[in-house]
C-alpha cells in the first residue's frame, strides 16, 4: 500500500516561497508599468520577471517594508507591441524560488495608435492676401481620450511653428503661411489607464499654390441671356432666349464647336429652367413650376411620362435656382437654403426626397457645380468658394481658392474644364481646373 509514496519518501523536503500575487499592468508605448502584491514570506529577496519565452528577464530587487502583503512594481522598457505573456518568480540568497505565476500584459506601438480615431481636417481656407490659412476640425469623441491635436508648419519667415489645438476647438489659424506651404497634422492621446502620451503619425498638407491665370479666351462669344449646362463632360447646351438647344462638341484644348441646333423645341414662355440630367434624359421647370421629364428625339422635345401616364411628376417648385449632379438635383430657395431630389429615370422620386441639405447659399453669384465633386460660388468681394459634395448630396465646409472670380457674368462647367464668361461675351476656358492645389488669381 505504500508503492505510490515510496518514491518519494527518501526525497528531502520542499520549500516553496510566497508566489507573486495580484499582477496589474498599466500599458504604455512600447513599455508598461506592472505592479503585483508579495505576501508575508519574510525570505524573499527579489522577483525575476520572464517574457519571450523565459528568453528575456529582468530582477527586481524586494526591500521589506513591514509584516503583510506588501505591494511592488516596475517600469520595463523596449517592449514589442501587441499581448506578451509574462511570468514572475519570487527568489532568495539561499536558492529558494516560489511557483511561477503569470499574466498577459499589452503594449501599445504604432498599429495601436493608428487605430485611434483622431481627428479630421473638414476644411481648409486660404486667405493669400493675408497669408492666412484656416482650417476647421471634426469634433472629438469624448471617448477616444484625446488630449489635444498638432500641427507643425515652416511660416514664412522660415521659422518652425507648433500649434496645439485643444478638443474643444474646433478651427485654428496658421498665420504668416505661405502659398505652397506644407504643414503636418496628428492627434495625441492619453488613453484610460495607461502611462504614455500615444501619437498617431504626421499625415501631410499642402496649402494650394497661387497662380495668375486668366485662361484662354476662345472664339465662340457666350450669350448672358442664355443658360449653359454639360452632358457628361463631352457635350455643351446652350438654352438660349429664343427656346433653341444648340450642342457644341467640347474640343480638348477647350474650344467649342457647335455639332447642332435644335430650335424652339423649349419655349421659354412655358419653361423657366431646363437641364441636362442623366443618360438621355433632360428635365424641365415649368413657368407654372411643374416638374417633368424629357427625351430630345428627331428634334422633338417629348415627355417622359410617369408610370401612371402623367406628363408631370412634381409641382410647387418654385425656387430660385437648379444645379443637376448625378442621381439627384439641388435646389436653391431665395434665402439660400439648399434641398435635394431623386428624380428617377422613369419620372418618379426616390427617397427621402426634399431633403435640406444647408443653408446660406444664396451669397454666391454666380453658383455651379463642379464635376459632380464640389459646389463652386463667387462671393461679393470676389472669391472662389468651394464646397464638397458628397454621393448623397450632403455640402461640406467652404474653402477659398481663388481670388477675381466676379470678373465673369457667368460660369460654366464641364468636366474639368471650367468657362468663365465676361461681361462681353468673351468666354475664357480654364481646362484641368483644380480645386485643391491651387489658388486661381483671375483678375
Amino acid at each position: 500500500m505504500d508503492d505510490i509514496q515510496s518514491e518519494y519518501a527518501s526525497r528531502e523536503e520542499g520549500v516553496y516561497l510566497g508566489k507573486v500575487d495580484s499582477i496589474k499592468y498599466f500599458p504604455g508605448f512600447g513599455r508598461a508599468k506592472i505592479t503585483w502584491y508579495i505576501g508575508a514570506d519574510p525570505k524573499i529577496d527579489q522577483t525575476v520577471i520572464y517574457w519571450n519565452m523565459r528568453k528575456d528577464s529582468i530582477v527586481k530587487d524586494f526591500v521589506r517594508k513591514g509584516s503583510g502583503l506588501q505591494r511592488d512594481s516596475v517600469i520595463l522598457e523596449d517592449l514589442p507591441e501587441g499581448t506578451t505573456l509574462f511570468e514572475f518568480r519570487n527568489i532568495n540568497k539561499e536558492g529558494e524560488t516560489s511557483l511561477y505565476s503569470s499574466a498577459s500584459i499589452t503594449v501599445w506601438g504604432a498599429e495601436f495608435a493608428s487605430s485611434l480615431y483622431g481627428r479630421d481636417l473638414t476644411a481648409f481656407d486660404f486667405n493669400y492676401p493675408e497669408n492666412l490659412y484656416t482650417l476647421e476640425l471634426s469634433e472629438s469623441v469624448p471617448n477616444e481620450n484625446v488630449s489635444y491635436s498638432q500641427i507643425v508648419y515652416t511660416d514664412l519667415d522660415g521659422q518652425e511653428k507648433t500649434l496645439k489645438i485643444k478638443p474643444e476647438e474646433v478651427s485654428v489659424e496658421l498665420p504668416n503661411f505661405p502659398d505652397g506651404g506644407e504643414f503636418q497634422f496628428r492627434t495625441v492621446f492619453f488613453p484610460t489607464q495607461g502611462i504614455d502620451t500615444v501619437y498617431n503619425e504626421f499625415e501631410k498638407f499642402s496649402a494650394p499654390t497661387a497662380v495668375s491665370e486668366r485662361g484662354t479666351r476662345i472664339s465662340l462669344t457666350g450669350n448672358l441671356t442664355s443658360k449653359y449646362f454639360d452632358r457628361n463632360g463631352e457635350s455643351l447646351y446652350e438654352w438660349n432666349a429664343n427656346g433653341d438647344i444648340i450642342v457644341y462638341n467640347i474640343n480638348a484644348d477647350g474650344t467649342l464647336s457647335k455639332s447642332q441646333t435644335h430650335a424652339g423645341i423649349v419655349p421659354r414662355d412655358t419653361y423657366r429652367d431646363f437641364f441636362f440630367y442623366d443618360d438621355d434624359k433632360f428635365i424641365g421647370i415649368s413657368t407654372g413650376n411643374a416638374v417633368s421629364m424629357h427625351r430630345i428625339v428627331n428634334n422633338e422635345l417629348v415627355y417622359v411620362q410617369t408610370p401612371t401616364g402623367a406628363n408631370t411628376f412634381g409641382s410647387g417648385f418654385g425656387f430660385e435656382k437648379f444645379i443637376p449632379t448625378r442621381g439627384y438635383f439641388f435646389s436653391m430657395a431665395e434665402n439660400g437654403e439648399m434641398k435635394t431630389w431623386l428624380a428617377q429615370n422613369n419620372a418618379t422620386w426616390g427617397s427621402p426626397n426634399g431633403a435640406t441639405v444647408g443653408t446660406g447659399y444664396a451669397i454666391y453669384e454666380p453658383f455651379l457645380l463642379f464635376n459632380h465633386v464640389a459646389l463652386l460660388g463667387v462671393e461679393e468681394n470676389g472669391n472662389l468658394a468651394s464646397m464638397p459634395v458628397s454621393a448623397s448630396g450632403s455640402i461640406g465646409s467652404k474653402s477659398t481658392i481663388g481670388s477675381g472670380w466676379d470678373r465673369f457674368e457667368k460660369i460654366v462647367n464641364a468636366g474639368k474644364k471650367l468657362y468663365g464668361i465676361e461681361a462681353n461675351g468673351d468666354i475664357y476656358v480654364f481646362n484641368d481646373f483644380n480645386l485643391t492645389e491651387k489658388y486661381w488669381i483671375v483678375d
